[in-house]
């Protein structure tokens, strides 16, 4: 999967699960606060892994 596929994947993605944790009765902020660190473990996991974003 190139690179722009996978970012434009990675975007549908986090607005899907912003999307359906909405229904969950999180308040604004928690939701946003999980996004981030959802966010910073995917980008540690590729850090880790040798390759880190951007690239």
């Amino acid at each position: 999967m190139g690179s722009t596929r996978f970012g434009a994947w990675r975007l549908l993605t986090a607005g899907n699960a912003a999307l359906m944790l909405s229904f969950a009765d999180w308040s604004p902020e928690r939701l946003n606060n999980f996004i981030a660190d959802l966010q910073q473990f995917n980008h540690d996991i590729e850090r880790l892994a040798g390759r880190p974003w951007p690239r």
